[in-house]
């Protein structure tokens, strides 16, 4: 729970900065032309707001996904693994294997499986997070 509340603590000013820029870029036209629409403020975070953001909010977990399984530095300095490698990380078993172990390929094998794990799930998630065109309807 410590290495996850300092990570969270380490990102989430970034993050917060990040969401900052992007609200202050989305165009006040579209939120004037909604509110003419007279869509109430549900609405407007809905099909204004959000949609705006997806190409932000796409970053951010990206960036989010890459940090957690690359989560180094805060188990090297906390916990080295321990207690009973419950806090074993990807990264730091790739560190643990090349340098404490002297098994080099092993720790080149485990960070490049890293590598396309992360690669796979950013795929999936951009996969997901894509903008969908409605689909046309049989005309009857």
């Amino acid at each position: 729970c410590t290495i996850i509340l300092l990570a969270v603590w380490t990102t989430s000013g970034t993050f917060m900065l990040i969401f900052l820029a992007a609200l202050q870029d989305i165009p006040r036209e579209l939120e004037e032309a909604a509110a003419i629409e007279g869509v109430n403020r549900r609405q407007m975070l809905r099909y204004v707001t959000l949609p705006a953001l997806r190409p932000v909010l796409f970053l951010v977990l990206t960036l989010g996904l890459i940090s957690t399984w690359q989560v180094f530095d805060q188990v090297y300095v906390m916990s080295q693994g321990a207690p009973g490698n419950t806090t074993l990380t990807p990264a730091f078993l790739s560190y643990s294997s090349a340098f404490d172990d002297a098994d080099v390929g092993q720790g080149a094998a485990i960070a490049f499986i890293l590598l396309a794990l992360i690669l796979i799930m950013t795929g999936a998630q951009r996969y997901l997070m894509r903008e969908r065109t409605p689909r046309n309807r049989r005309s009857r």
